[in-house]
């Protein structure tokens, strides 16, 4: 079993560094403000081929110090990780105390390897320690199951859940059979587990943090593509895809659906007379009033041209045409300003309510008739569309 091990450890040294460069690489690949986690996990990633060797050097090297410093850089390195994840998925990375952890671990383990000497008990506080690092990955990734989050952390996260239970096997197994002497290279089933857990299950779990990396990147360019550039709202792509889901949702909750279609009366004269620019202005201005009206859980999206449309779940008719005079009353109290002026423009929105098996599109286009008619009845109000 000695050489198992120790060619375990050497498998672990070769696998770090070679994800050390790996990280370091891909890395420059994420624009700055992203490769902050990164950095912190490749730095915890580093220690541990040091830790490893230290280890792997016991009884060349003095024992107190070889097992306290290696431990203890094994579990810092852990624990760098563990904020680097915490940090990524925007929990607190409670550095100092992973930190005070670990310095009351590496005393204890200084404790029982010179003071008084006892393999089980270091043993025993090493995996507790180690057992509360890996967990807090395991935790930070919790919500990605519940929510059906990035399939790279649902995988990462099962595999620093399972590092727990593999842990957990060799505390209990140290607690029920303690062993007063002893060390790492004369290894039992559950001691070779986690050796082999910490030495190359550490590289999956940097490769699926690169991998969540990655699709958190993508999210970022689709999200980004499905904007409109100029108001920061929805493009026509974002609000099919959002209205559909509204849609399923109305329907497996039984619960109201309402979308309002806006058209602005004088933006052509607007373009004429003041240039495009003023359009723009007036665009912007209406996203931004209209973002006011809204609730946080409604829709906004532009259609094109000086065409809006907002979604409004668990609204009926009666509720959206509601929010469709707060609409035109907000974008009438207060004008859009070009160049120092007021530029005013009046709004012309149509109403429409989900009807029980009714397609986006068919929604879509009872909303748009109820705006025309808005329209050709003197423009500046709302229309209501008639149940489909």
């Amino acid at each position: 079993m000695d050489l198992d091990v120790k060619s375990i450890m050497l498998v672990g040294v070769l696998l770090s560094l070679f994800t050390v460069l790996l990280l370091a690489q891909a890395s420059q690949g994420f624009p700055p403000e992203r490769r902050r986690h990164l950095r912190l996990w490749t730095v915890g990633l580093l220690m541990q081929p040091v830790a490893w060797s230290l280890l792997a050097a016991t009884g060349s090297l003095p024992e107190v110090f070889s097992l306290t410093v290696g431990n203890g850089l094994l579990l810092l390195g852990f624990a760098e990780m563990a904020r680097a994840m915490r940090g990524f998925v925007g929990l607190p990375e409670r550095r100092l105390a992973y930190w005070l952890l670990i310095v009351v671990t590496v005393l204890l383990i200084a404790l029982f390897a010179g003071v008084w000497p006892h393999y089980s008990a270091r043993v025993v506080v090493n995996a507790l320690c180690a057992a509360v690092l890996v967990g807090s990955i395991a935790l930070a990734l919790r919500p990605s199951f519940r929510r059906g989050g990035f399939t790279a952390a649902r995988l990462t996260g099962a595999f620093a859940a399972f590092g727990v239970v593999v842990l957990a096997w060799r505390f209990t197994t140290h607690v029920l059979e303690p062993r007063v002497a002893g060390n790492l290279l004369d290894a039992g089933p559950a001691d070779f587990a986690v050796v082999t857990y910490a030495c190359v299950g550490v590289v999956f779990l940097s490769l699926g943090f690169v991998l969540m990396h990655t699709e958190r990147a993508y999210e970022d360019l689709r999200k980004l593509a499905s904007l409109d550039p100029l108001t920061g709202v929805l493009t026509r792509s974002g609000l099919a895809e959002n209205g559909h889901r509204l849609l399923s949702e109305a329907r497996r909750y039984r619960r109201p659906l309402a979308v309002l279609l806006m058209d602005m009366d004088q933006f052509k004269q607007v373009n004429d007379s003041l240039g495009h620019a003023a359009g723009d202005a007036v665009l912007r201005h209406l996203a931004e009033r209209a973002r006011r009206v809204l609730r946080g859980e409604d829709v906004l999206g532009r259609l094109g041209g000086d065409e809006f449309v907002a979604m409004l779940p668990s609204t009926d008719a009666a509720g959206a045409r509601v929010v469709a005079e707060r609409l035109r009353d907000a974008l009438r109290e207060a004008h859009a300003l070009y160049r120092g002026e007021e530029v005013p423009v009046d709004l012309s929105i149509g109403v429409a309510e989900a009807g029980p098996d009714e397609s986006l599109e068919a929604l879509m286009q009872r909303a748009d008739h109820a705006m025309y008619g808005a329209k050709r009845a003197g423009g500046n109000r709302v229309g209501l569309a008639p149940a489909p």
